[in-house]
Order: C-alpha cells, then sequence, then structure tokens
C-alpha cells in the first residue's frame, strides 16, 4: 500500500506521514504559559535587535500552542500553516490605520497586534512557525518512541 492508497476498512481516507494526534491540552496549556512568561521577559528585559527578533519568534510559537490547546487534533502542518497565516495578517494589518485605532482605545492590545509594520517580522512569523511544527513533530516522534517501548 502506497501513502496515497486508503487503509483497509477506511475508503477514502489517505494514510499520512504525520496522521492526526490529540494533545495533552494540559501539557499544551504548560508550553503556552511558558512561551508568554520568556517573551514578557525577552520583550521587556532583552535589549532591540536581539529582544525583538526573539520575541517576534516566540509571538508565532505561543500562536501555535493557544491554537493545538483548542484544537488538539490538528496536523503540525496545518497547525503552523495557520498560525503563519494569523501572524502575516497581523503583521499586514500594521501598515493600515486599523490596528493604531485599535491601540487608541485598547492600549494593551499592542501585546497581540503589535504597532509598527516591519518587512523582517514576516520571515521571523515564518521560522517560528516552522519552530513549533518541529517541536510539535519531534515531540509526537519522542512519544511514540516510548509508547512502543512500553
Amino acid at each position: 500500500m502506497t501513502s496515497g492508497d486508503a487503509p483497509a476498512g477506511r475508503p477514502g481516507r489517505a494514510l499520512s506521514p504525520w496522521p492526526a494526534r490529540r494533545r495533552s491540552r494540559p501539557r499544551v496549556l504548560a508550553v503556552l504559559a511558558a512561551v508568554v512568561a520568556l517573551g514578557l521577559v525577552v520583550t521587556t528585559q532583552v535589549p532591540d535587535p536581539v529582544g525583538d527578533v526573539v520575541g517576534d519568534l516566540l509571538y508565532a510559537v505561543a500562536v501555535y500552542a493557544a491554537l493545538v490547546l483548542v484544537a488538539p487534533r490538528l496536523r503540525p502542518w496545518v497547525a503552523g500553516a495557520v498560525v503563519l497565516v494569523w501572524c502575516w495578517l497581523v503583521e499586514i494589518l500594521q501598515a493600515t490605520p486599523v490596528v493604531a485605532a485599535v491601540l487608541d482605545v485598547v492600549p494593551a492590545a499592542a501585546w497581540v497586534l503589535g504597532s509598527t509594520f516591519n518587512p523582517r517580522d514576516l520571515v521571523l512569523y515564518l521560522l517560528g512557525a516552522l519552530l513549533a511544527v518541529g517541536l510539535d513533530v519531534l515531540v509526537a516522534v519522542r512519544t511514540s518512541r516510548v509508547s512502543e517501548r512500553a
């Protein structure tokens, strides 16, 4: 059977090298809390440009963790694509008056929406999404190896 064939008993469903799995919500919540805490420390205590760069990477990782917290069965690459689209949309919105108008009303929204468009951030969000996907896949592989031994 090739990867495009349907498995026995499940017509119309192709095998995937990364099948959907349910992630542990408490574990994902702990990761999200740790990433947000680290992001706050980095963006407030580490001087730019390092603090800004690491903060952007961590923002994408935090969005990834938040997404898999609410949709734990999403495949890693699907979650990564959704995160990348979200991050890019938020960044592109910064080039419009929309974000400034929101920040005038809710200044704390800057932690989610940012404030200033920077094309470099688009690349950093891509790297952050790839980092999150890679870590998720690595955890899945390690978890499956541990469960196979048990």
